[in-house]
């Protein structure tokens, strides 16, 4: 009976453990404030060809998940890789050693960054809205 209930203790230990491991980091947006210089992250005017990316050796899958109704532009390492449509999620096959992650909304309204790390879960969210004073609506009864 004790070995069943050791058993049971490491496998719940290990499926924990494991759902960690694959768990999303969630980004919330900040406003982005506009300045009159010049910004570091800039959408490519005409086509831009990648090399193929190779994941065999010195390569990570950074997934996006954009949990907005907002088209979100990515840059890794200030680097443009493409536009993420709303609702939608996506994978980037990048090299090891990169620096940050950082997405804009495409009318320039919210944005979002992080440290890099390999075969990271980025989850791009909005900050939650405030919720209405209930104080305020009471007055107006009809």
């Amino acid at each position: 009976m004790k070995s069943k209930i050791t058993m049971l203790l490491i496998v719940g230990a290990a499926f924990f453990f494991v759902n960690q491991l694959n768990a999303q980091t969630v980004l919330n947006a900040s406003k982005l404030v506009k300045s009159r210089g010049v910004s570091e992250y800039v959408i490519p005017a005409g086509d831009i060809a990648f090399e193929k990316p190779a994941l065999s050796r010195g390569g990570c899958v950074v997934d996006l998940d954009n949990w907005t109704g907002y088209y979100v532009d990515i840059w890794v390492d200030k680097v443009y890789k493409g536009r993420l449509n709303p609702w939608e999620n996506s994978q980037l096959i990048i090299a090891q050693d990169f620096a940050e992650v950082y997405c804009r909304t495409m009318g320039e309204t919210y944005q979002w960054q992080s440290s890099g790390e390999c075969n990271e879960k980025f989850q791009l969210k909005l900050e939650e809205q405030a919720e209405v004073d209930s104080n305020e609506s009471a007055g107006d009864d009809f």
